[in-house]
């Protein structure tokens, strides 16, 4: 398994005084080839994302996403990240050149339409029925 990991300061928008920059630990495993984390337990946030690759790939050129998480382009140097959950909608913007290095990055690693080469459905299998 290889693993990449790439700290990424995001603003944390709030709307008011409150906004504030957070340092986010952006990480992507070939095993797990559909997603990249973004982990901020560091902020006594206690949470971590798992945010679809295609989604930020997506993201970084054109307004994407369903249900809980949205990205989009913003004036041509950050992206927009809104994630939705019990408590609302939390809206961080990144460097966009930063998301792009890392999604970049992780397509090296697993190219994209070859993520299924990389996912062992046996062993998946294995613990489903083991459970």
């Amino acid at each position: 398994m290889e693993r990449l990991t790439t700290r990424i300061t995001m603003r944390l928008i709030t709307g008011d005084e409150r906004s504030r920059d957070l340092d986010v630990d952006w990480s992507y495993r070939d095993d797990e080839p559909h997603s990249a984390e973004l982990d901020f337990t560091s902020y006594q946030a206690d949470a971590v994302w798992a945010l679809s690759r295609d989604l930020l790939l997506a993201g970084l050129h054109a307004p994407a996403g369903e249900g809980d998480v949205h990205v989009t382009p913003y004036d041509d140097t950050r992206v927009l990240i809104a994630l939705a959950g019990e408590e609302g909608v939390a809206l961080l913007a990144a460097s966009a050149a930063a998301v792009a290095g890392f999604l970049a990055a992780t397509v090296r690693l697993v190219p994209p339409g070859r993520e299924h080469d990389r996912i062992d459905w046996d062993g998946g299998l294995r613990d489903l029925l083991t459970a």
